[in-house]
């Protein structure tokens, strides 16, 4: 028996019996396909747990940090107040019934809407005299400002 064979007889013995106590490793040798697969998988599933831990850490450390200043805000804004009326900067606050409050709302957006009308009603005749007072270039089709009004 010749040297190299003792040598490659020792190494594949031991290889052997490696593989033997790693079943695992012996079968993703024997398929290395679904075995890079699987190490794929797992190396984007470790990158995504990593990323997890990282935005988790980075909550932690944002909740932490603003903690002290929401639990300060309610003694900052009473401060505030307080001086704002101490200089007079503050208008009389009244209360009103809480019925009430829809029905003004809404109230205050009927007047919005009718001023608005309004306005959109002068802006459309200043367009309608400015377009009479120009030449005409274009053949192209102009809408009427009741078809405005019906949207």
């Amino acid at each position: 028996m010749d040297i190299s064979e003792s040598i490659e007889q020792a190494i594949s013995s031991y290889f052997s019996q490696w593989l033997a106590q790693h079943p695992y490793l012996a079968w993703s040798i024997a398929h290395p396909i679904p075995s890079l697969c699987l190490l794929l998988l797992g190396i984007f599933s470790l990158w995504g747990l990593v990323k997890a831990i990282g935005r988790g850490i980075e909550q932690i450390w944002l909740f932490l940090l603003k903690t002290p200043f929401k639990l300060l805000q309610p003694i900052f804004r009473l401060i505030w107040v307080t001086i704002r009326r101490i200089f007079g900067y503050t208008s009389p606050v009244t209360t009103k019934p809480a019925h009430n409050l829809p029905a003004e709302r809404i109230e205050r957006i009927v007047d919005r809407l009718y001023l608005l009308n309004q306005e959109q009603d002068l802006l459309l005749q200043e367009l309608s005299t400015l377009t009479n007072l120009t030449p005409r270039k274009s053949a192209a089709p102009i809408t009427s400002d009741t078809q405005y009004k019906d949207l």
